[in-house]
């Protein structure tokens, strides 16, 4: 059965052709689809993920259908990786046009069972590696004077959850760094924006368990989880220049979650 709202073709509308896109955790779940869809849409792509074996996959894939994209391994909680990585961008396909900053832990642990060492590692990936990947990104886009910037938030950023104890602060970071880069770049020409899931079909996911997925699922006013496909759907029209009087907003794609 098709998804509702979903391009039941997977058309490409080439909203970002030949725009060279970073993408960062791409070698799985939301990052893998918006990868794909990105490709279809004739983006020129620089892929990054911690998981080497997985990314090397991707981008033989990819680039066997005639996509230009090249693949850079590396942990985004670590600056040198993330300077590295546009870098590479730059030297590869000479400008950086999009940053998806999409790479992130989703760890499960209420206060009482959260350890110093876990909160420390998810604010290392989801904090500080957001902050890294914007900031050696945006310094190329405020170069040529443009550019366009979507993190990836979440559902947790704006509702309080059981068993969110250091993932739902985390994306507190990811919001308000959306906000307050969204202002300090706005007179360079780049904009900022986020997409803040709901509960997606993921690997990440999957490691809730029958149960677990069962009732996050029913917090969902349309009674599903969502689709990677459908957050990449949201992640392209906030990258691409429909977008381009949009700066500083996170739009939730959470199957009306938020709307409660």
């Amino acid at each position: 059965m098709p998804v509702q709202g979903a391009r039941p073709d997977n058309s490409p509308s080439g909203r970002i052709q030949d725009k060279v896109a970073v993408i960062t955790g791409a070698a799985n779940g939301m990052g893998r689809a918006t990868a794909e869809r990105f490709a279809a849409e004739g983006a020129k792509l620089v892929l990054a993920d911690l998981d080497r074996e997985k990314l090397e996959a991707l981008v033989a894939e990819i680039a066997g259908r005639g996509i230009q994209v090249t693949g850079v391994p590396g942990d985004v909680s670590r600056e040198a990786d993330m300077q590295a990585l546009m870098d590479e961008a730059v030297a590869h396909f000479g400008r950086i046009d999009i940053l998806i900053a999409n790479a992130g832990i989703i760890p499960e642990a209420d206060l009482a069972s959260a350890t110093v060492d876990l909160w420390d590692h998810t604010m290392a990936v989801d904090g500080r590696g957001m902050f890294l990947s914007c900031k050696y990104a945006a310094a190329e886009m405020v170069k040529a004077g443009k550019g366009a910037i979507v993190c990836l938030s979440s559902i947790s950023a704006f509702a309080g959850q059981k068993g969110q104890a250091v993932y739902g602060p985390a994306k507190f970071v990811a919001s308000g760094l959306t906000k307050h880069l969204a202002i300090d770049l706005a007179d360079k020409g780049v904009r900022v924006n986020a997409v803040a899931p709901g509960t997606i079909d993921t690997p990440a996911v999957a490691k809730l368990g029958k149960e677990g997925i069962a009732k996050v699922v029913a917090m969902h006013p349309l009674g599903r989880m969502g689709k990677p496909e459908e957050v990449a759907s949201a992640i392209l029209f906030l990258a691409s220049d429909e977008a381009s009087f949009i700066t500083g907003a996170v739009l939730p794609v959470d199957g009306g979650y938020l709307a409660q």
